[in-house]
């Protein structure tokens, strides 16, 4: 294989981490709103307001990395053969363009509001 290939292949492998990571945050938030919803206690699940940001945050975090080494890969893609020196050094992308994601907006903002939701309509019960 080409230096190229193997490095555009080591690139790849890091975005796949990253997007892996950024599944795994929004898995273990929907665990962990579901689980308060079950509990149905209206401090537990506003309690649980502050775990869906955090999550949020860490999220936006790991799509902001992804977003990097997508960028470092379309550079890497782009040059010469003989450019290749294996760096995995990149761009950071800011964190406001990735938490402008619908991805990101729309899955927490649901998951808070649901929260708020439930436990006003335990409160009022």
């Amino acid at each position: 294989m080409s230096d190229k290939v193997d490095h555009l292949n080591i690139i790849e492998s890091a975005i796949t981490r990253m997007a892996g990571n950024s599944l795994q945050i929004k898995c273990w938030c929907l665990t962990i709103v579901s689980a308060a919803i079950v509990l149905s206690r209206s401090v537990i699940i506003v309690a649980c307001v502050l775990p869906v940001m955090l999550f949020c945050y860490l999220d936006v975090n790991y799509l902001s990395l992804e977003k990097a080494y997508r960028n470092l890969y379309d550079e890497v893609r782009q040059k010469d053969e003989s450019e290749i020196d294996f760096s995995m050094r990149f761009t950071p992308v800011p964190k406001i363009i990735s938490f402008k994601s619908w991805s990101v907006w729309l899955f927490y903002l649901s998951m808070a509001v649901l929260l708020i939701a439930v436990s006003l309509i335990n409160y009022l019960w």
